[in-house]
């Protein structure tokens, strides 16, 4: 009997696991449609460009850095949620990502990633705290304080340290040939033992299971509506960057019976342009880079690329959740009528373009 078989009811995990995918799939592709609404941009070009960027920004988190406490938080809950995710993905699929890993060069890639899942789930619990800290107590003037920002955070902390606990009560109730490895889990599971009935450890092992999946499935359909959808989509945003130099204006057909000239709604933005609003983390630092916002004045590009994100959100309600199936309208709105609310008051105060 493997480890997975001694939890009650176990199948049912790749089960919600496989329905929460399918609905955070479907958010997706409601954005995806309002994106489709928007002005081509060409991103296929410089591909060398495109990945370097992918991975200096996305990956290693390069940019972060220059706020450095801020930024080894950053990076820890970011690289730490990435290497977890290796071993929620084991728990959904029958043990397949063990079976997978633990093949190759006799066993050692699957021990060796024990160690790092270990120490950096500490980081993220650790980095998380520190998150906590600065939004309760120093409260930096740039940050967006919100029940959303809270709501993520926890659910991250809830997520790694259930995880941990699990490995831990596991490996000190049944016991494993390669718990050593498990640098963390492997300590706290023997102290566990060294004080707690078979049943308890046996019952926090799997209350601690279900928990974590409990967490990363109600994650899964939360995410979209989240501001943290850039857990997501930061990769792709960094990948489909503008790579032509800075300030390059695209040519323009002024012949064109069809042209159009300037933004007046979302729809006259690019794609890219919407991707960017649910890639903001709401950080703040391009606040305070502006020379206007600087000097008192009313044009803020953090709210501004947030309005955007609001209004591209605002377009979807009247589009359907399942593609080809049409809701219920509601009255006096019409499907896709958010698209074609003016940029200026919607998104960004009407003195903040003029003032």
């Amino acid at each position: 009997m493997t480890f997975l078989e001694q939890v009650p009811l176990y199948p049912l995990a790749p089960l919600l696991f496989a329905t929460a995918t399918a609905l955070f799939l479907l958010q997706m592709a409601r954005h995806l449609r309002v994106f489709a609404a928007a002005q081509p941009v060409v991103v296929t070009d410089q591909p060398e460009s495109r990945l370097r960027s992918m991975f200096v920004y996305s990956i290693a988190q390069v940019r972060m850095f220059r706020d450095l406490g801020p930024g080894l938080m950053h990076a820890a809950i970011f690289w730490g949620f990435v290497v977890l995710t290796i071993g929620t993905a084991d728990r959904v699929t029958f043990g397949l990502v063990h079976a997978t890993l633990a093949w190759p060069f006799d066993g050692w890639l699957w021990r060796l990633l024990q160690p790092v899942q270990n120490l950096l789930g500490v980081a993220v619990l650790g980095a998380v705290g520190y998150a906590l800290f600065r939004r309760m107590v120093v409260r930096p003037r740039r940050l967006t304080l919100s029940r959303d920002g809270l709501t993520i955070l926890l659910l991250i902390a809830g997520v790694v340290a259930f995880e941990l606990l699990a490995e831990a009560f596991r490996i000190g109730r049944f016991g494993d040939p390669d718990a050593a490895w498990a640098v963390v889990a492997n300590p706290v599971g023997m102290a566990l033992a060294s004080v707690l009935p078979a049943w308890v450890m046996e019952a926090g092992y799997v209350l601690s299971f279900w928990g974590s999946i409990a967490i990363v499935c109600f994650f899964l359909v939360y995410l979209p509506r989240s501001k943290h959808l850039h857990i997501v989509t930061a990769i792709f945003n960094a990948l489909f960057r503008k790579v032509q130099p800075r300030g390059a204006l695209p040519a323009m057909d002024l012949e064109a019976e069809t042209a159009r000239f300037g933004v007046k709604t979302i729809d006259d933005l690019g794609w890219k342009d919407l991707l960017d609003g649910f890639t903001c983390t709401e950080c703040g630092r391009c606040q305070d880079a502006c020379p206007a916002w600087a000097t008192g004045k009313p044009l803020n590009p953090k709210t501004m690329i947030m309005g955007l994100r609001e209004m591209t959100v605002d377009a979807e309600k009247g589009m359907p959740l399942i593609p080809f199936i049409k809701p219920a309208s509601a009255p006096g709105r019409a499907e896709g009528d958010g698209l074609a609310k003016p940029i200026v008051d919607a998104a960004i105060p009407y003195d903040a373009v003029w003032d």
